[in-house]
């Protein structure tokens, strides 16, 4: 069976909502065949459930009582604001570094600012301009992501794919996570409502030369100074719940 577009949190997180109030490693390890359905080309399927528990475990989903013993707190959960380093250990490319460690804890910490979903579904790679979406409203996300801040101008998609979603009211919301590589741990994420980018904001690249791999192939940047934004993470944290409601007021119409 195909990947349902649902993240390894959630589908863990089903099997766990299954279990006694306190279960065992063991009990969730043996869902191991049925949980790899969904993901049949990944080969480390133990790993990924061990992983999900952990992050459960950082949001105060579960508390870990020690010798593989869990017990479920029926809480909602909080963000983790770690990723595992190790995930772009073959990366030497401060994008691709970047990309791998951050979509990774995307999947298992963003939630669906349009809605109350608590999980994004990445989407499959190479899809025009987003890189999730929401499987209960289908909202779209574009997510950016730097060791560092951000300035001004953020690395947009393909131009002309670009200005293609702005003009017809389809630009995902743009989520803009800032890290810190050396503590592994998220700094700052805002949420951008794609609505308020316009084509003034898209601002054509050289296209590529003749002889690169892609050759012609013209990028562009997008402006965002002075556009509002809706805090997500921030070291003091930020509730969800207060997200939501100011993410409201910067996409409802008047």
């Amino acid at each position: 069976m195909p990947n349902t577009g649902r993240t390894w949190k959630t589908i863990v997180q089903d099997v766990v909502e299954k279990q006694p109030r306190v279960f065992h490693l063991a009990d969730i390890l043996q869902h191991a065949d049925e949980l790899a359905a969904e993901y049949p080309a990944n080969r480390f399927v133990d790993a990924k459930i061990r992983q999900s528990l952990q992050v459960l475990r950082d949001q105060g989903v579960l508390r870990f009582l020690g010798a593989g013993r869990y017990e479920r707190l029926d809480a909602q959960p909080a963000f983790s604001p770690f990723f595992d380093p190790s995930l772009a250990g073959g990366y030497t490319n401060r994008a691709q570094v970047a990309r791998v460690l951050i979509e990774t804890w995307a999947e298992m910490n963003l939630y669906c600012l349009h809605c109350t979903r608590d999980a994004l579904a990445r989407l499959p790679p190479n899809t025009p301009v987003a890189d999730f979406a929401c499987p209960s409203c289908d909202a779209t996300y574009q997510l950016k992501a730097k060791d560092g801040r951000f300035g001004s101008l953020l690395i947009g998609a393909a131009y002309h794919t670009t200005l293609r979603a702005v003009r017809e009211g389809k630009m995902p919301a743009h989520i803009l996570v800032e890290f810190d590589r050396r503590r592994a741990t998220v700094v700052y994420a805002d949420g951008l409502p794609g609505a308020l980018i316009d084509e003034a904001r898209v601002i054509a690249r050289r296209p590529l030369s003749l002889n690169a791999r892609r050759a012609g192939w013209q990028g562009c940047n997008i402006d965002v100074s002075g556009l509002p934004s809706v805090a997500i993470v921030q070291p003091a944290g930020t509730d969800r719940t207060d997200a939501r409601r100011h993410w409201r007021t910067l996409t409802t119409k008047p």
